[in-house]
């Protein structure tokens, strides 16, 4: 059920070449219009990316357009007739004729029908704020002369009564006269927007008589037996299958069907499109590069946030970087899923940056580096890195999304305080999610961010926590996402995400500093306050001082040192000594160290492990580690 328009290709100039772009395909177009056409389903929910433009080509018109105006213009074929309605509005017809064979058919139903099948009067029962408004409308209803017109005015207003004249239409369409033939020839096509305010999710006790009575009428709508095998249908719009109300949703006659966000291509016609037909005149579309690189770094946009992103570059003058851009997606990210849910950021550190850990940043480059790019059936889904707190894990993989030239996302608390909005904010990031290319996503305190799955956990948590274990392992997403989990505490980190396959293919360890790795990080340190070389003998004893440091450590020594020189200029070798011997680490060393322990037992590649490895060795840690949990330290 769809027009079938010739694909136009556009010529794109990318250094010197025409690149094709095509026309865009809107699956969820396609498959709406076979759910509709097979009868597979007569009551579908369209849910995601519904607030955003799509492409349509009439009479060689093009245009970027909202949902329903779009699907409208896509369904307009014979055979059927469409009927759109919006909260608080009127019931719309696609065409006036269509609206004349609608009132035909019901005049002439009405007038064969007995009474007590025609009245609608006595499916309403509202509260006592809406019974005026209820009993004109029922009062028209019921006379057996009252005009069509009627009928839909008061509808206006009253999304109870628009839903029950809708729910008659259908009637109308399947019923027959007494010798059998039908009322109305052409089939309905019914689109209701807002339908989360219509239908609004939660316990039936806790909603309002009006909302109980459309949960119903709608239950008894598209459960009717008589409606499932007719022709009709009725088309659910919201942005979350998961606000509305579940005694709808989880009916199985209901199929849902998802409006992603557009992808590379998607955006790259509508950029070229934009710079064809939308500039302002006299303004140009000034880019640091092509289209295509533009197209690529926006990324997560809605095609709503690009037009507003090339607008602005428009009436500016300026040219439009791609700082600019990113900054662009972070809002609009952020917008979606919320400041505190989630952080989009481009590091501006890379692995030259990085250090010490010098087996770890080579183990990075050469190992780790070629499977995030692949897209191949070597890619990497994700990995898990562990370790002590204060060793350095976060910037360190900053460093790796700053060395691959690729944003990252970060989640921070996808768990939300309002009931329901957890799975709406999931089907939010995974539309995203489907949109990006090559991301990575950090996820810090990972053993924190997740809920339990086991039957004590509360319900809300086992399905987040399972949803996101399945995009994990999405084949969909392999090679264009690739998961970090990060956390000092792997062994709180559940069993179902660490396993192979998810982010347990690869566990890598953030140690500290030892050997010749912690000579480098004191260097490091001393480098800002120190001109020269530092004597040997005296750089023993400043080495033998730091026994124990960590990253963290070692980056606070030297933001002291740095304190002290603002105030007194350039440091003698004595008075580092005097600033060293002045500090004391915090007492968390048998916590650090039970961390390290874990880590090391967690670790799934010798290479990354100090030392030799044994399974002597291997069991001599779990004994170290059961010796701390005796002495109640457990991390």
């Amino acid at each position: 059920m769809e027009k079938v328009s010739t694909s136009r290709l556009m010529s794109l100039k990318k250094g010197g070449n025409p690149i094709a772009i095509k026309e865009p395909s809107y699956q969820f177009r396609t498959d709406a219009g076979l759910l509709i056409n097979s009868g597979t389903s007569r009551s579908i929910v369209l849910h995601g990316n519904i607030h955003d433009l799509f492409f349509i080509e009439e009479d060689n018109v093009e245009d970027y357009i909202p949902l329903v105006p779009f699907l409208t213009r896509s369904w307009d074929i014979p055979g059927f007739i469409l009927i759109v309605y919006e909260l608080n509005g009127p019931l719309r017809f696609l065409h006036e004729k269509d609206r004349d064979k609608l009132k035909d058919a019901f005049n002439v139903w009405r007038g064969n029908t007995e009474s007590s099948e025609k009245k609608i009067s006595s499916l309403y029962a509202l509260p006592k704020d809406m019974e005026r408004k209820t009993r004109k409308a029922a009062k028209s209803l019921d006379i057996s002369d009252g005009l069509f017109e009627q009928y839909l005015n008061d509808a206006i207003g009253s999304p109870t009564l628009a839903l029950e004249l809708l729910r008659q239409f259908c009637l109308i369409s399947r019923s027959t006269n007494i010798q059998g033939k039908k009322f109305l020839k052409e089939k309905l096509v019914i689109l209701i927007e807002a339908t989360d305010m219509l239908l609004p999710e939660g316990e039936i006790r806790s909603l309002n008589l009006a909302d109980r009575h459309r949960i119903s009428i709608v239950q008894d709508w598209i459960s009717d037996s008589d409606f499932m095998k007719a022709t009709d249908t009725v088309v659910f719009i919201a942005e979350s299958k998961s606000l509305i109300n579940s005694r709808i949703i989880r009916l199985p006659q209901v199929v849902d069907v998802e409006v992603q966000s557009p992808l590379v291509d998607t955006r790259r016609h509508f950029i070229s499109w934009f710079n064809r037909t939308q500039k302002p005149k006299g303004k140009e579309l000034n880019l640091w590069g092509s289209q295509s690189q533009l197209a690529v770094l926006t990324a997560g946009l809605s095609i709503q946030a690009l037009r507003q992103l090339l607008v602005s570059a428009c009436y500016s003058g300026e040219k439009l970087q791609p700082e600019d851009v990113i900054e662009k997606v972070s809002e609009f990210i952020q917008a979606q899923l919320g400041e505190d849910v989630v952080e989009f950021k481009k590091p501006a550190h890379s692995l030259n940056d990085i250090v010490g850990n010098t087996k770890l940043v080579e183990y990075l480059r050469t190992q780790i580096i070629p499977r995030i790019t692949s897209t191949g059936k070597d890619s990497l889904s994700g990995l898990s890195v562990c370790g002590p707190i204060g060793s350095g894990k976060t910037f360190i993989f900053e460093g790796l999304a700053g060395e691959l030239d690729i944003p990252v996302l970060i989640l921070k608390n996808i768990r939300s305080m309002w009931f329901g909005q957890t799975d709406v904010i999931f089907e939010r990031l995974r539309r995203l999610l489907m949109a990006l290319v090559n991301v990575l996503i950090f996820v810090d305190e990972a053993d924190t961010q997740f809920g339990a799955v086991g039957r004590d956990a509360h319900a809300t948590e086992r399905r987040l926590t399972g949803k996101i274990q399945a995009m994990m392992s999405d084949p969909q997403l392999r090679g264009k996402i690739t998961w970090l989990l990060m956390t000092a505490r792997i062994y709180n980190l559940s069993p179902d995400l660490r396993r192979e396959g998810r982010v347990g293919d690869i566990v890598i360890p953030v140690l500290d500093p030892t050997g010749d790795d912690r000579e480098t990080f004191l260097r490091w340190t001393l480098s800002n306050v120190y001109k020269g070389k530092i004597p040997e003998e005296e750089f023993k004893l400043i080495l033998s001082q730091t026994e124990g440091y960590s990253a963290a450590s070692f980056a606070s020594l030297r933001a002291d040192l740095e304190a002290v020189k603002s105030r007194e200029g350039e440091l003698s070798i004595n008075e580092i000594v005097d600033v060293i011997s002045d500090r004391i680490l915090p007492n968390i060393g048998p916590i650090r160290q039970y961390q390290t322990l874990q880590a090391f037992l967690n670790c799934t590649r010798k290479s990354l492990l100090p030392g030799d490895y044994s399974p002597e060795i291997r069991e001599s840690w779990r004994q170290q580690i059961a010796q701390l949990e005796a002495m109640g330290v457990s991390g």
